[in-house]
């Protein structure tokens, strides 16, 4: 399971239509408002659907981005200090970049 905390950067004027979308997702739990346009968040999700969750707040209208602040998948480790996960780091580094502009 890994636990992570992010903000959700909206428009002031989206901010509270955002966080109200956002308390409906059972694994997120919201933590207030911070300088009107950041929703302070955390989710608590297994480590293959941190990307998964990301995008779909991403994908939420009235979301500007978002920014990771705290990730840990800690208990995911095993007692020889792997990771278990599906997640590949060479398939990972092997991903290309996605354009910002397409």
């Amino acid at each position: 399971m890994a636990i992570l905390g992010f903000l959700i950067h909206t428009l002031d004027e989206d901010v509270r239509e955002v966080e109200a979308k956002v308390k409906k997702m059972p694994e997120i739990t919201t933590y207030g408002v911070h300088q009107d346009h950041f929703i302070v968040t955390v989710a608590e999700v297994p480590a293959d659907d941190v990307e998964k969750i990301m995008n779909k707040i991403k994908e939420l209208d009235g979301v500007l981005t978002t920014y990771t602040t705290y990730l840990t998948i800690e208990d995911e480790i095993d007692e020889n200090g792997n990771l278990q996960t599906n997640l590949s780091l060479t398939d990972l580094m092997r991903k290309e970049p996605k354009d910002p502009i397409n």
